[in-house]
């Protein structure tokens, strides 16, 4: 289980705020609110969840086993059934930001932060209050909340109390919305909602690091003024995020988990416009798992320095109305490349029934049809390993052990000889799959579901990059066109650093303002050489922070016989009427390479 460091809120849903009334857990509760009485009956067991072997002086597996032991004997609500399932999360530890823009330290803060989420399933295995968007309620995101760290213990407890309670109504409540909407239409085939699985039990020793304030806003501020030497950026950014905890996670069924670790985010922000008005971003985030695994100061200087002159050549770069031709995707864009048309495209295979007519938000994914059919190439072989830590000497920022439904995590066989041979499962089971292969993650208040871990790409035949360019140059001789097209880096498939490469010389000329155009997923298996050089691209997969998860995907770079390229329809915006202040009266000349 890994913290992701994009989720850093106070979670106040409907859940969290039911949950708190009535009074803390002492004896028979009764709390008033929501769909009516939530009753504990303490002396009236009715069902005997499973106790796991956790170290016996952690007081928060305890205060969390007491309460999840008295919510599974005597949580009900009049004469409704109880939950057949129930799981706590609590993460703990410190978490530190540093930003600074132009030199100038913008803030700097440290503080411990305790949050707590609760899991309640009600009705049964084949069929529960999960996987049903209802009108109302937040499918995405599970109740949770803040805990006061004084006295962990009964702090703790009175949160998991309330939570659980906001959790069992809404529960309820979803769970008839979604009989209704069963028994309305004609559904001729169901799957399990909940797929059962061993119960885990894993207690790694807690490991915490820590942070040097003074030495790290120093290092920041340093970091931020290396886009000085750069006119063209209007805006800039340079930010530190650092968080180190201990999560743990129990459930009825027994599973009990408690893992340390250490995220550390390094990033760069630049925003501007060329000189028609046209915006141009770019962002660049360095993440590692230790501080014995970030670089040095210089080398980090050097990203800062790439990334401000990427933007540098975009803005003075020239557009193209329409290409269709090969395009060769290097480095970081062909780890996006495979992202979004093959990651996204196995993710989160279930989908969701929901309440909105029309609604196909939560339609599962295309591939999830075709197991077994073409979807790549032959000579690529895609393999996703959580377990791997490094590859090549380079931390991987998608390895886990447990996932977070408390599964083992799983070396999958995504593709084999160009065939689709597996999908990423969380618990929530498919035609295709009925079990979990470790693949159920999430943000922490997110709900899980089957995602990316460690994505290695390998080529059973490759050629260097250079060979790469000439391959690309070749094809567009053979095309009759002018130049090709180099991607570097990519924002999903929309390229944000792009170049022309000349046939006739192989220089590169920058690009901007372009947009694939019918894409699908033919570009896939349009794939026809790859580098021997591979890539590690560290990032966060997902839209947002509630669904975002640390991942890693190692890749060569590719070249695709064919793909189609348009002029952007994003319309420029007007430039400011006087220059950057710092840049005013000084001799405008670009920073050098």
């Amino acid at each position: 289980m890994k913290r992701d460091m994009t989720d850093r809120r106070s979670f106040a849903s409907a859940p969290t705020q039911s949950a708190r009334c009535g009074q803390p857990p002492a004896g028979a509760v009764r709390c008033v609110g929501g769909l009516g009485l939530a009753v504990f009956a303490l002396l009236f067991p009715l069902c005997s969840p499973c106790r796991a072997a956790w170290p016996q002086n952690d007081r928060v597996f305890q205060a969390m086993n007491d309460e999840l032991q008295r919510s599974m004997r005597g949580l009900r609500m009049d004469d409704l059934p109880g939950p057949y399932f129930v799981a706590y999360g609590v993460k703990e530890g410190t978490q530190a930001e540093i930003g600074a823009s132009f030199g100038a330290l913008e803030v700097s803060r440290v503080n411990p932060f305790m949050d707590v989420k609760a899991v309640v399933r009600v009705g049964t295995y084949t069929f529960d209050n999960a996987n049903f968007a209802a009108n109302g309620l937040n499918f995405s995101a599970l109740p949770g909340g803040n805990a006061s760290f004084d006295d962990h213990y009964d702090n703790l407890r009175f949160t998991l109390w309330s939570l659980s309670d906001g959790a069992y109504k809404i529960a309820l409540e979803t769970l008839a919305k979604k009989r209704a909407f069963k028994e309305k239409r004609l559904i001729t085939e169901v799957f399990d909602d909940y797929s059962r699985e061993r119960p885990v039990e894993s207690f790694e020793a807690i490991s915490l690091s820590s942070i040097d304030l003074a030495g790290w806003e120093r290092r920041i501020k340093e970091l931020s003024a290396v886009f000085r030497q750069y006119p063209d950026i209007q805006e800039s950014h340079a930010t530190l995020n650092f968080q180190t905890g201990t999560a743990r996670f129990l459930t009825s069924e027994g599973t009990a988990v408690r893992g340390s670790n250490t995220d550390i985010s390094i990033n760069f922000n630049v925003n501007t416009q060329a000189r028609d008005g046209l915006r141009v971003s770019d962002a660049r985030s360095l993440h590692y798992p230790s501080w014995g695994d970030v670089p040095s100061q210089a080398v980090l200087e050097a990203a800062a320095r790439e990334l401000a002159q990427g933007v540098a050549d975009v803005v003075h770069g020239s557009t193209v109305e329409a290409y269709v031709g090969p395009v060769l995707f290097e480095g970081e864009a062909a780890a996006e490349f495979f992202d979004v048309l093959l990651v996204d495209n196995i993710s989160n295979p279930r989908g969701a029934w929901s309440e909105s007519e029309g609604s196909r938000t939560y339609d599962p994914p295309p591939f999830v049809s075709r197991l077994g059919m073409r979807v790549s190439v032959p000579f690529l072989s895609f393999v996703d390993d959580p377990l791997l830590e490094r590859y090549q000497g380079v931390a991987l920022f998608g390895h886990y052990r447990i996932d977070d439904e408390g599964v083992p995590a799983q070396r999958l066989e995504l593709v084999k000889k160009g065939k689709l041979a597996d999908l990423y499962m969380s618990r929530a089971p498919v035609r295709e799959r009925r079990h979990s292969n470790g693949h159920g993650r999430a943000s922490f208040f997110g709900v899980p579901s089957g995602r990316i871990g460690n994505l290695i790409v390998t080529p059973a035949q490759a050629v260097t990059l250079a060979e790469l360019k000439d391959m690309l140059r070749s094809k567009c001789r053979e095309l009759e066109l002018d130049y090709g097209i180099l991607v570097r880096r990519m924002g999903g498939l929309t390229p944000i650093s792009a170049y022309k490469v000349r046939v006739a010389d192989g220089r590169e000329e920058p690009l901007r303002g372009l947009e694939f155009t019918g894409t699908g997923f033919r570009p896939l298996r349009d794939i026809v050489a790859a580098s021997k050089e591979m890539y590690v691209f560290n990032f966060f997969h997902g839209s947002s922070g509630w669904t975002s998860v640390p991942a890693s995907i190692v890749a060569p770079s590719i070249l695709v016989q064919e793909m189609e390229v348009k002029k952007t329809e994003r319309k420029p915006e007007k430039l400011p009427y006087l220059k950057h202040p710092y840049f005013a009266g000084k001799k405008q000349a670009r920073a050098a390479p």
